[in-house]
């Protein structure tokens, strides 16, 4: 089955919204609603609008990616090999993570 990913708006009838809410999985649904339930919670608590709910998502995120990032230079899987033309580091798999990555995907 052709499973679909969810996109901010869906236009057309009844009929072409049944067809694609049965081509959306389960997961792809239940990450939309934590989504949009944390969005709601942001704009709540912070008293913000959706816009900048969104934003503060973004950049939680994008720390969290930075984290782990960092987690896997201290682990010695990634090393900066340069920076690029706005001095943000550039990364490339050190040889123990080739390693790992070739041991996931058996």
């Amino acid at each position: 089955m052709n499973m679909t990913k969810l996109s901010n708006t869906f236009t057309g009838n009844i009929d072409e919204l049944l067809d694609h809410c049965t081509t959306v999985d389960d997961e792809t649904l239940n990450q939309a609603l934590e989504l949009e339930k944390a969005i709601n919670h942001i704009m709540t608590e912070m008293d913000v609008d959706r816009e900048e709910a969104m934003q503060i998502i973004q950049e939680i995120h994008l720390k969290e990616v930075q984290q782990t990032v960092d987690n896997m230079v201290d682990e010695g899987l990634l090393e900066i090999i340069g920076h690029n033309e706005n001095g943000d580091p550039l990364y490339n798999l050190t040889e123990r993570g080739k390693r790992v990555r070739s041991q996931i995907k058996e």
